[in-house]
């Protein structure tokens, strides 16, 4: 039944592709389906669906969108492939699941403390550095990454228990996604890496089939993981590239001026997430205490101790790339 499935999914792509390319003529009116494992109570899916009603009304409805939120449309895998073979969807992603269809450069700017703050993210996020990265992917997959910079906050862990310093990790069960930034970073740590889908986490936490997670605290009260475990420790590990890519079939087919608002719109909607995560985190943090959480600070110099050894395990990138990306964060 797998291949199947698999095998009309191709064919439907392949007629999709075709349909695409075939005629000069650029279509009037694109409809692309967004989609996303995040739940529609997420500050990220919000903002998307504004975003999409001003693409579509700057655009004068030629370009649309349809939105399936909570993984209606598959994992997150699942949709960058189907939009890498054509179809007109677009998909809420990170540089870390990117890196993986052709460009594995894009695997450092999810490294751990590679950036310090929110600026420093948006510049490079939109620096030239990046800008080629994403023109590779294209190249590479047939995917087009529409914005990178939908900031929506440092990532804290959150369980059973209090994790100050990395030697508290060892041996606790923690969700890490199956993405190979995550897993150089945790376990060297002694940390038991297992993996569960993001709709799944909070029945994983629930009936102790991991006993932490890691996310920001916007993502963490939209899945309500501090229901089931109540202790968060502020490591700020992360700052995850997350934004939306598309098929580049897709998006050529739409006009020039067209793409160019599409781009546009994304980018502010990025900023407006960012913003937003930002002003949140206070309210947020009073809305968790008061409902039992407990918060602790972790020593972040021995953090980032721990995880110096990050940036010399990828023996596929190039040297000097580190510098060039500190480089395209702060401008200098």
């Amino acid at each position: 039944m797998n291949r199947l499935i698999s095998s009309i999914r191709l064919l439907t792509a392949a007629a999709t592709v075709t349909t695409l390319l075939s005629g000069a003529a650029l279509a009037e009116d694109v409809t692309i389906r967004v989609t996303t494992v995040n739940p529609p109570t997420g500050e990220s899916w919000k903002e998307v669906m504004a975003t999409a009603e001003r693409v579509t009304q700057r655009t004068e409805g030629r370009v649309k969108f349809e939105g399936y939120p909570s993984g209606q449309l598959g994992t997150t895998t699942d949709s960058i492939e189907q939009a890498s073979q054509g179809l007109p969807i677009m998909t809420f992603t990170s540089a870390s699941f990117l890196a993986g269809f052709g460009v594995p450069e894009l695997s450092i700017v999810e490294g751990p403390f590679i950036v310090s703050n929110a600026e420093e993210g948006e510049r490079l996020a939109n620096s030239e550095l990046m800008q080629g990265f994403y023109d590779r992917l294209a190249e590479a997959s047939g995917l087009r990454v529409v914005a990178l910079n939908w900031f929506d906050g440092p990532r804290h862990m959150i369980g059973t228990a209090a994790y100050p310093t990395p030697d508290d990790l060892k041996g606790v069960r923690m969700r890490v996604p199956p993405v190979e930034t995550w897993l150089k970073t945790f376990e060297p740590m002694g940390v038991a890496a297992t993996t569960v889908e993001a709709a799944e986490v909070y029945s994983a936490l629930s009936q102790g089939v991991v006993t932490a997670a890691e996310a920001p605290l916007t993502g963490i009260r939209a899945s309500g993981w501090h229901e089931p475990v109540k202790e968060i420790t502020l490591t700020g590990h992360f700052n995850l590239f997350l934004g939306w890519v598309m098929s580049d079939a897709a998006f050529q087919q739409i006009s020039e001026a067209d793409r160019a608002i599409l781009l546009e719109e994304f980018r502010k909607g990025g900023q407006n997430l960012t913003k937003q995560s930002i002003d949140l985190e206070s309210g947020i943090r009073a809305e968790f205490e008061s409902k039992g959480v407990t918060f602790h600070e972790a020593d972040v110099e021995a953090y980032r101790a721990a995880t110096a050894g990050f940036y010399k395990s990828f023996p596929n990138w190039p040297e000097g790339l580190y510098e060039q990306v500190r480089a395209a964060a702060t401008g200098n």
